[in-house]
């Protein structure tokens, strides 16, 4: 009778920890949740191996791909802040204070409530503040900024900002998603 309910408590245990993801504890840092390649796919272009900083205000992690053309530099920068890394911080409570504070802090704001931006994620929350992609996804906030080469020709300046932010948020959003399926 004891064997067999140790045998069953084993079992069952494996089941567990089998169906958790290998990362629950720890999550992946940001060169491992959006890889070169992915740049490299993102951009269609070779780009630099990830350079990774640690962050403050929130605390976590950042990696940066970069590749130049015609004499600039364009790029990439996803940043990864866990509820864990924040708390530790002691500025904000968690990766979903951080975030609230955001939204409400740029919504209040007339200036940056006009670059403010709900948008889609599947399985998160996220916005776009006029350069950044936020993303809210459980215990975990990242940041997608993207830097990409623009081409064509624009009547007014304005007109080629606008084209630049849609095409940046564009790609950060296709980063995210990718990033996002990573955490699941």
């Amino acid at each position: 009778m004891k064997r067999s309910l140790r045998f069953m408590f084993a079992a069952v245990m494996a089941v567990v920890l089998l169906s958790v993801p290998a990362w629950s504890g720890e999550v992946p840092g940001p060169c491992e949740l959006f890889a070169q390649a992915d740049a490299e796919a993102l951009f269609n272009e070779p780009v630099s191996p990830g350079v990774s900083r640690e962050t403050v205000a929130p605390a976590g992690k950042s990696c940066r791909y970069s590749f130049s053309r015609d004499g600039s530099v364009y790029g990439v920068t996803v940043r990864v802040c866990t509820t864990e890394e924040i708390a530790a911080e002691g500025i904000f409570g968690s990766a979903g204070d951080v975030f609230s504070r955001q939204v409400g802090a740029r919504t209040r704001h007339e200036e940056a409530s006009k670059t403010f931006l709900e948008v889609g994620v599947p399985g998160a929350e996220a916005f776009w503040e006029g350069t950044a992609l936020w993303v809210l996804k459980g215990e975990v906030l990242f940041l997608v900024t993207v830097n990409s080469p623009l081409t064509g020709s624009f009547k007014t300046m304005d007109e080629m900002n606008a084209a630049q932010e849609k095409q940046n948020l564009a790609l950060a959003r296709k980063a995210a998603g990718i990033i996002a399926g990573r955490l699941e």
